[in-house]
């Protein structure tokens, strides 16, 4: 007689059940049925963050992909929580002060001290997945992978491992992070930008400036927004093209696939393709080949463990006609702002880590309805009792699999709706 896989966890437990009482009287138990009696489901579950639920390598690493997804949920709504309290006592609000409570704050305090709102630039936040993540993942998940036999194809950037040497596949663009060569920097440039004679300033101009400028200090030098050509020096908060000298970070193409000594390293795969990873990856990870039912976990540790970098921020402003011409106001305003600066920067950084952690639960979200199904055959073999007893117990956690995504979601989503709300408030709305 067959049974299926769905009868067999059924047809365990009833054996435990029934075997329950002889098991602590007769240890002559026929067959196969001697096994039974050290069995059953672990009291800890995925509720209490125990994944070890039916010792099949593939299910387990599902739940511990649930488990982390709860996790990173927390610690990422503890972080926007966090950056929200901080601002919300800068403004003299209630520490506990809503989204909207904060939103309205800022744009009564930028009403009162400047014109045409704040102008915030930056590049969007950084986030890298380790490639050693996706193969221990997988290998974790998939008995048959060797992590050092593997590689992760990264679909973006990859920064070469430091310990690697530093090479990329021949399909890949090498990109060079450092001081630029004579401090010529044919690329972006982060830091400061020193004109000669003059140039293209995208951001604060510390000099001269033919043109309007947004803010002049005492001197009647630029130290804001140059509609013009600056002459001096201009501080880049955020990467952008130098036409002088850069005294900061340069971030090039090497001509000869070669970076200068010291330079970070980075391997940037074609549009729509990828290039293997060592290192970290800035971008999709798409990991070593494993079994159809680990891809889901897998892609989702992946996630999970990305690193979002709070980018660097460049904030200008015109001020109003009420601080034009009161320099306590406009200092107490600019300490505030750069306070303001580091805690947004943050924001931004956590909303982007909780994109990459709400994609994860979406991912295993689908996967949680395929979850019993997937599991193939073999692993519910006639006898082999232990794997029979463990897909009942893992059905079994299947509904606080999904309360613990539907938490998380929740969760998630408030912290990304709060980011915009303090967005709105610097847009001006």
């Amino acid at each position: 007689m067959s049974i299926s896989i769905f009868s067999r966890p059924i047809l365990a437990l009833g054996l435990l059940a029934a075997g329950g009482a002889g098991c602590q009287n007769n240890n002559n138990l026929p067959g196969p049925l001697d096994e039974v009696c050290d069995l059953g489901c672990p009291v800890e579950g995925l509720a209490d963050g125990n994944a070890s639920i039916s010792g099949i390598a593939s299910v387990d690493s599902f739940f511990a992909a649930v488990v982390a997804f709860d996790k990173a949920a927390l610690e990422v709504k503890a972080g926007v929580d966090a950056e929200l309290r901080a601002i919300a006592v800068s403004l003299e609000l209630d520490a506990g002060a809503s989204a909207a409570e904060i939103r309205a704050a800022l744009t009564a305090k930028f009403e009162g001290a400047i014109t045409g709102g704040l102008k915030v630039t930056y590049a969007p936040p950084r986030c890298t997945v380790d490639a050693k993540v996706a193969i221990d993942a997988s290998a974790k998940c998939d008995a048959e992978i060797d992590p050092g036999m593997v590689a992760v194809e990264c679909k973006g950037t990859c920064t070469v491992d430091a310990s690697a040497s530093a090479s990329c596949d021949a399909s890949a663009t090498v990109v060079c992070k450092g001081t630029a060569p004579q401090l010529n920097c044919e690329g972006s440039c982060t830091g400061t930008c020193e004109f000669e004679a003059g140039g293209t300033c995208n951001g604060t101009c510390n000099g001269e400036c033919d043109g309007d400028c947004t803010v002049r200090g005492a001197n009647d030098q630029c130290a804001g927004e140059c509609m013009g050509t600056c002459k001096g020096s201009c501080e880049l908060k955020a990467a952008a093209d130098c036409d002088g000298r850069c005294q900061g970070t340069c971030e090039y193409t090497a001509p000869d696939g070669q970076c200068e000594a010291g330079a970070e390293v980075r391997c940037q795969a074609a549009a729509d393709a990828s290039a293997s990873c060592n290192g970290s990856c800035d971008g999709e990870v798409v990991p070593p080949k494993a079994k159809a039912e680990c891809e889901a976990s897998v892609e989702a540790e992946a996630k999970l463990q990305a690193q979002c970098t709070p980018p660097s921020l460049e904030i200008l402003w015109q001020w109003s006609a009420a601080l034009e011409d009161d320099v306590e106001g406009q200092a107490q305003f600019k300490a505030w702002v750069e306070g303001f600066r580091g805690r947004y920067a943050g924001l931004l950084a956590a909303s982007a880590r909780a994109k990459l952690v709400l994609e994860a639960g979406a991912g295993l979200g689908e996967a949680a309805g395929q979850l019993v199904t997937s599991i193939p055959d073999a692993f519910a073999g006639d006898g082999d009792l232990r794997a029979v007893v463990g897909i009942g117990c893992a059905v079994d956690e299947l509904e606080t699999v999904g309360t613990l995504l539907q938490s998380g979601t929740g969760a998630l989503s408030g912290s990304v709706t709060a980011v915009g709300e303090i967005s709105a408030a610097l847009a001006g709305g």
